[in-house]
C-alpha cells in the first residue's frame, strides 16, 4: 500500500465509475430501443448486467473489507489486554488476513500463536490450522 498524503488521500471509487458508465450504456440503450434502432436492446442489456455485476461485486468486496476493519479493532482490544509487550509489538507487525486467522485462536494460546505466526511468517491459513482451541466467529457474513 502506497503512502498516503493530503494529496493522496480522496477515496476513488473506480468501481463506482465503471457502474455509472455502464448505467449510462443502460439507458443509451433504452433511448436507442424507444427510438427504434436495433442495437439498443443488445446496449440496454449488456449495461443492466454488468450494473447488475457491478453491484454485487462492490457489495460483497466492500463488505468484508469493513468487516475486516471491526475485525482488527475487536482484536486489537482482546491483543492489548491479552498479550505482553514484546508479544503485542510482533502482533501490530502482523497483516490484517493474518489478525483475522488469529480472531479464530482461544485466550490461552493467543500469545504463543502470535509469536509464533511472527517468528516463522505463517500464512494465515497456516495459523488456523495451528489453533488447537478454535474460537468460533459465527457473525461473520
Amino acid at each position: 500500500m502506497s503512502t498516503q498524503t493530503y494529496a493522496t488521500h480522496a477515496h476513488q471509487p473506480v468501481p463506482t465509475f465503471i457502474g455509472t458508465a455502464l448505467w449510462m450504456i443502460a439507458v443509451a440503450g433504452v433511448a436507442a430501443m424507444l427510438t427504434g434502432r436495433e442495437w439498443g436492446a443488445a446496449f440496454a442489456w449488456v449495461g443492466v448486467l454488468g450494473c447488475l455485476f457491478m453491484q454485487l461485486a462492490m457489495g460483497r468486496v466492500y463488505t468484508t473489507k469493513l468487516q475486516d476493519r471491526i475485525i482488527m479493532l475487536e482484536e486489537q482490544l482482546r491483543a492489548e489486554r491479552l498479550l505482553p509487550p514484546a508479544t503485542l509489538a510482533q502482533w501490530k507487525a502482523l497483516g490484517v488476513k493474518h489478525v483475522v486467522a488469529l480472531r479464530f485462536a482461544a485466550d490461552e494460546e493467543l500469545a504463543a500463536l502470535t509469536a509464533r505466526a511472527a517468528s516463522e511468517s505463517m500464512t494465515p491459513d497456516a495459523i488456523k490450522r495451528a489453533i488447537t482451541h478454535w474460537r468460533a466467529d459465527h457473525r461473520r457474513t
